[in-house]
């Protein structure tokens, strides 16, 4: 019996020290395991913070990269529209300095005739040289602004060449444009008023009645020609925007 009750003893005190020793390996090694799980979890937790802070720097990145390429692209279109108003502006500068040539040419002519033919009205005598080499001179000067208008479209005569612009060789394509007027009945009143006058001259001083009112005829019908050109000329430059007086130039002296 007493053996019996030793036993026990014995095995208790086995047990409670496998026990104890079980609890003491056992313990920390479940700690660790927790404590793994735990550093593993952080760090998975601080890889997905990691992550998006990562993706959000990309999108943020890939935004600016976006805004960059369009405000590379406003700045791209910005230039070429700054581009294409400067080019509009010049050819309308060009083109309203060819209007403005063509009727600053044809009114110094008549204004030559005029004075020409008030002079020989006065009994100023006028040297018929001096008087040929003048208006063949301000005769090329309205064939160069002519041709240079026509060159760049802006003047188009609807009938046969004015024999004004053919004075030196060169005559008008026969095309239509819808922003031309008829050249020949201008061509024909330069040419015609020069003509009289140039008669003036060679007859001179006195000048014969007939020779001043034919001269004075032929005058007037030009200066008839020459306001359906500036009428002309003031419609082609307000359809490019530019305003202009109608009474810019001031009226013609009369003889």
């Amino acid at each position: 019996m007493a053996d019996t009750a030793a036993l026990y003893a014995l095995t208790g005190a086995v047990g409670g020290a496998v026990l104890a020793t079980g609890g003491a390996v056992l313990g920390p090694l479940l700690l660790h395991r927790r404590q793994a799980a735990e550093r593993q979890e952080a760090h998975q937790r601080q890889e997905e913070r990691e992550r998006a802070q990562q993706s959000r720097e990309d999108d943020l990145r890939q935004r600016q990269q976006q805004f960059e390429l369009q405000v590379v692209e406003r700045d791209r279109q910005a230039e070429a529209e700054r581009e294409r108003a400067a080019d509009i502006r010049a050819r309308q500068s060009a083109t309203t300095q060819r209007l403005l040539r063509m009727r600053a040419t044809t009114r110094a002519w008549h204004l030559l005739l005029l004075d020409t033919h008030r002079d020989l009205r006065r009994g100023q005598p006028v040297n018929p040289e001096a008087f040929s080499v003048a208006w063949h001179a301000a005769r090329d000067d309205v064939n160069d602004a002519f041709d240079d208008a026509l060159h760049h479209g802006l003047w188009i005569a609807h009938a046969r060449p004015a024999r004004l612009l053919a004075g030196d060789g060169r005559a008008l394509p026969h095309r239509r444009s819808d922003q031309a007027i008829d050249m020949t009945t201008l061509g024909e009143a330069l040419i015609d008023a020069t003509d009289a006058v140039t008669e003036c001259v060679e007859a001179g001083c006195p000048l014969p009645e007939n020779r001043a009112a034919e001269a004075r005829s032929a005058l007037t019908q030009l200066e008839v020609a020459r306001e359906s050109l500036a009428a002309y000329i003031v419609g082609r430059l307000a359809a490019l925007g530019v305003e202009m007086e109608r009474g810019l130039e001031g009226p013609t002296p009369r003889s």
